[in-house]
């Protein structure tokens, strides 16, 4: 009797283990029609913030938050991914697995001149510093080294780096400061809403040079900052110092990033605006945390971002995988009415490209159907419409299901309000009610009509007026076919030119 009554204590165990494996099989159905072509998505499991971005032996490197045990966060290590031309990249194995501790955000220097000490000093030598996160007891600096181009890493014996006994204190960014010879450490205490810069001649040893904090924007938390020396374009040789940070974004109670331009003298970083200046990286929802390359080749300034928000990341409907990355782009400053803005262009240059489908001269009063759209569906795209003239209230493109009217996006421009807007409120699978709020940034006095969009499946990416304006919307579409067109509310659009480049 106790062997059969065992018997079928087991079957009824087997039975619930089938049960319950084919009701997680059925529950989680792969959603590859979501997932981006050419920006970067974990083969599967959950993916966060860029870490690590560099340039080395002719491989961009993203290192990147990762589980790589579910779809949600937590058990956080360094995934790895690399492209050589910012569009496919190949996954690689995971670089930084946890431990006791989990493995926060940082980054990746190249120890050119072996200044560390670490390593086979015959072998080029990559050092990595992270944030080492204690759950619910603190946040320390920790440094890890490879001698194989970033494929292994051997954490540092003497770890950590860096601690301040800090229950919040994370996510260093380093950079090479010419004049003062020394590396720059940029990290944040996350609740002072601070950034602590910090010196060190061998990346082992790092003396505090001063803090910056409160200002701009201060309802949330400041995560992973960066200082960085960016071009002024029309200016010859002239530069500006820009420290970026994520924070609360434009609209309350959703994250974004911020940044300030001003003088940084090799310890001290000086705003050259007031204190209540507040001046934002994106004015969409789904672009977090972006952090720049090191060692990009001719010293181009280039980053990307998680491309999602922390308010609606655990909704994302995706599966095998859950985040992804924003499109690499390139940052300089430019002059406006207002000061030295932000300026990001895609990378890499689609202008140099043969596009795929252009038009000249067009004049527009109601909506007009994209003849050669039908070959884009399904795939990778970037828009560029640049407007002649217009006496239209709002103009822009409509992305409409074939199956469904009421569901639609739009990327387009308010002339009676002086806004540039993505409307995904009816788009498809709406995530939160943030879902609902139309994301808008506002006309820069003085420059152009014109816009430029990348569409990837679940993304869209909006650089307008030269890219001095940015949003970035994420959208989930139940319909597997749109239409694209061009609209004009009430009045005459003229369109100087529209190109369509297939993104292969």
């Amino acid at each position: 009797m106790k062997t059969l009554s065992r018997n079928i204590q087991l079957l009824s165990c087997l039975v619930c283990l089938f049960l319950s494996i084919s009701f997680s099989s059925i529950a989680q159905n792969s959603t590859e029609h979501w997932r981006p072509a050419v920006h970067f998505s974990p083969t599967k499991n959950w993916t966060n913030d860029p870490n690590g971005l560099i340039f080395f032996k002719g491989y961009y490197h993203v290192f990147f938050q990762h589980n790589p045990q579910g779809n949600d966060w937590g058990n956080m290590s360094w995934g790895h991914a690399r492209t050589k031309d910012l569009l496919h990249w190949e996954e690689l194995p995971l670089a930084i697995p946890h431990g006791e501790e989990y493995i926060f955000s940082g980054c990746v220097v190249w120890d050119k001149n072996h200044v560390s000490g670490l390593g086979d000093p015959k072998k080029e030598l990559l050092v990595a510093i992270y944030t080492a996160d204690y759950p619910n007891k603190k946040q320390e600096q920790h440094l890890a080294y490879s001698n194989d181009e970033g494929l292994t890493w051997k954490k540092y014996d003497h770890n950590p780096i860096l601690d301040i006994q800090l229950l919040n204190f994370r996510d260093p960014n380093i950079i090479w400061h010419e004049a003062s010879k020394q590396y720059v450490m940029s990290i944040a205490k996350p609740l002072e809403r601070s950034v602590q810069f910090y010196g060190s001649k061998n990346l082992l040893k790092w003396d505090l040079l001063s803090e910056f904090s409160n200002q701009g924007e201060l309802e949330m938390i400041w995560e992973c900052p960066s200082l960085l020396e960016l071009p002024i374009e029309g200016r010859e040789k002239e530069s500006k110092w820009v420290l970026f940070n994520s924070s609360q974004g434009v609209q309350k109670g959703f994250v974004g990033m911020q940044y300030f331009v001003g003088e940084f003298n090799g310890k001290t970083f000086t705003n050259e605006n007031s204190s209540e200046t507040k001046l934002f990286v994106d004015f969409g929802k789904d672009f977090y945390a972006a952090i720049p390359f090191y060692n990009t080749p001719a010293k181009e300034v280039l980053w990307l971002a998680w491309a999602l928000s922390w308010q609606y990341a655990k909704e994302q409907p995706t599966y095998p995988w859950k985040g992804q990355m924003s499109s690499v782009r390139k940052l300089s400053l430019v002059d406006t009415q207002e000061g030295l803005r932000l300026k990001q262009i895609f990378q890499p240059d689609f202008t140099s490209m043969e596009p795929t489908f252009q038009a000249k001269d067009i004049s527009i009063s109601k909506p007009k159907m994209l003849n050669g759209f039908k070959m884009l569906q399904g795939k990778s795209y970037v828009i560029d419409m640049e407007v002649e003239e217009t006496n239209a209230d709002r103009w822009g493109l409509k992305w409409q299901s074939v199956d469904n009217p009421q569901e639609f996006t739009l990327v387009a421009f308010d002339e009676i309000k002086k806004q540039w807007f993505i409307d995904r409120s009816h788009s498809g699978k709406i995530l939160s009610p943030g879902f609902f709020k139309v994301d808008s940034a506002p006309w820069v006095e003085g420059r152009s009509r014109h816009m430029r969009v990348w569409v990837d499946h679940s993304m869209l990416e909006l650089l307008a007026q030269d890219g001095t304006v940015a949003i970035s919307s994420l959208r989930f579409p139940l319909s597997a076919k749109e239409n694209l067109s061009i609209f004009s509310d009430k009045g005459k659009l003229d369109l100087k030119q529209i190109m369509i480049w297939e993104v292969k």
